[in-house]
């Protein structure tokens, strides 16, 4: 019986043994399987012109706007335009009475009559002295007056004249007449109201070229001159107009300390309308090439800024240092380390290590 156990003992010994050295080498012999590429999100670089971009906020205003009077002063009558009425040339606009600018005519009429018959009067007693002068039958003295009289009786007609010329003028200034083919943009008299000459009674803006106006600070102020300009109405967003700078304000408002620029509209599309409120956008460029990234693309490497770039063809990681120019709202605005086409990985890069494996990450479809 001792025997018979030693034996079986030795048979599962050997049976045990045999299964341990069949276990290792099938676990030997099997392959290991390949590390799984980790989903990143990926952004591609593309290099673009730097620029040094500006908005100002601008109104559209015509380039020509008068402040229209009447050349006398007097009662008015009559206002025959509101804000908005369009005008052509020899248009009536408002009125003055003319009552007293027709009694000095009156009157000036009267004083030429007479002036006209005091003339005659020296005329004929001038020809009767000449006569005399010439049969020495008065003194030189005596004829030297006659011709004095008879000169200021013409000049006299002359200057009743030129009274006349100025009245009837103004009988015509007493009907305020636009010039050109223009809009009212303000009313600033009453019918019943007295203005004094020269008063303005309409704004009126002339119709063709329009532009728009902006306030510049002061330390935008030497560089717009080199900057392209562009125009864009809130109307109509997206679409922009071209536009050059026409004129800069020598002085500063006196509230705001900015600078007033006028810019000429190259091309305004036909729905631009006086008043309408825009964004003018002022471009420098700086001749480099910049790239913008989501800020989420950057993480470190020595204190200093990097991303991970995907290299090819193995699609692995590598820690690439950038130098960032600035920030604009979620993105970094990268201006060297970067090439055109190459993928930047945009989330998660403080969990990533060079080296790894990866591959862009695809929203599914739903």
């Amino acid at each position: 019986m001792r025997i018979i156990g030693r034996g079986m003992t030795a048979a599962v010994g050997a049976l045990l043994l045999a299964t341990s050295l069949s276990g290792c080498n099938e676990s030997q012999s099997a392959p290991q399987p390949e590390t799984q590429a980790r989903p990143v999100r990926v952004a591609t670089v593309a290099l673009e012109p730097a620029t040094d971009s500006v908005r100002y906020p601008a109104v559209i205003r015509p380039r020509v706007e008068a402040d229209v009077g009447f050349r006398v002063s007097g009662k008015v009558i009559a206002r025959l335009v509101e804000v908005g009425s369009r005008v052509e040339p020899g248009m009536v606009l408002a009125k003055l009475d003319p009552t007293d600018l027709d009694l000095q005519m009156k009157a000036s009429q009267a004083q030429m009559a007479s002036a006209q018959s005091d003339a005659a009067n020296a005329r004929d007693d001038f020809a009767r002295y000449a006569t005399l002068r010439q049969g020495e039958w008065t003194t030189r003295q005596e004829y030297d007056r006659r011709k004095t009289t008879l000169d200021k009786a013409e000049s006299r007609i002359r200057e009743v004249e030129a009274q006349l010329r100025v009245l009837n003028n103004a009988s015509h200034y007493a009907t305020l007449v636009a010039d050109a083919v223009g809009v009212v943009t303000a009313t600033l008299v009453e019918p019943g109201q007295v203005v004094s000459q020269g008063q303005t009674a309409l704004r009126i803006a002339k119709l063709g070229e329009v532009e728009a106006v902006a306030n510049i600070p002061e330390q935008q102020l030497a560089t717009l001159p080199k900057r392209i300009l562009s125009v864009e109405l809130w109307s109509q967003p997206g679409s922009a107009i071209a536009g050059s700078l026409r004129e800069i304000s020598p002085t500063a408002d006196v509230n705001t300390r900015t600078f007033q620029a006028k810019i000429a509209l190259a091309d305004p599309p036909p729905g631009v309308q006086l008043g309408m409120t825009a964004t003018l956008t002022a471009k420098l460029d700086r001749g480099d090439l910049i790239a913008r990234l989501p800020i989420s693309a950057l993480t470190q490497r020595d204190q200093k800024p990097a991303v991970w770039v995907i290299a090819a063809p193995a699609d692995t990681l590598e820690l690439r240092p950038v130098a960032v120019a600035a920030y604009a709202g979620d993105f970094a605005i990268v201006a060297s380390g970067l090439k055109n086409g190459e993928r930047v990985v945009t989330a998660g890069v403080h969990k990533l290590d060079a080296g790894q494996k990866v591959r862009a990450w695809t929203e599914p479809t739903r």
